[in-house]
């Protein structure tokens, strides 16, 4: 006798970035930092460090990934840099799309 049918959905994402800031939308945990910490083991650069005081920020609140340069970009940062970080934004406005996508489903 089945007592309950567990559905599971399977995500792929295109870098790990992208899913790593979906399980962290998922996990709503206070410890999100944390858990960012443990799974992105990246350099401490200045980019980095602001990247994911946003990212962890809008996770924090509960939304707003539209992250434009203007909320970023105080005009210090090199051309890579500032590649590397619009790119960064973008993975995780497009995990935040998946969220909500998922929470529209479930």
């Amino acid at each position: 006798q089945v007592l309950y049918r567990l559905e599971l959905r399977k995500y792929t994402f295109s870098t790990r970035i992208t899913g790593i800031v979906f399980a962290l939308l998922l996990l709503r945990t206070e410890k999100a930092a944390e858990v960012m910490n443990d799974l992105l083991p990246i350099t401490d650069t200045k980019a980095w460090r602001r990247w994911k005081t946003i990212v962890l920020d809008r996770i924090r609140r509960g939304g707003d990934f539209n992250i434009d340069t203007t909320d970023w970009d105080d005009g210090t940062w090199t051309d890579r840099e500032r590649e590397m970080l619009v790119g960064l934004f973008q993975n995780a406005h497009d995990a935040y799309r998946v969220f909500e996508r998922h929470l529209a489903e479930s």
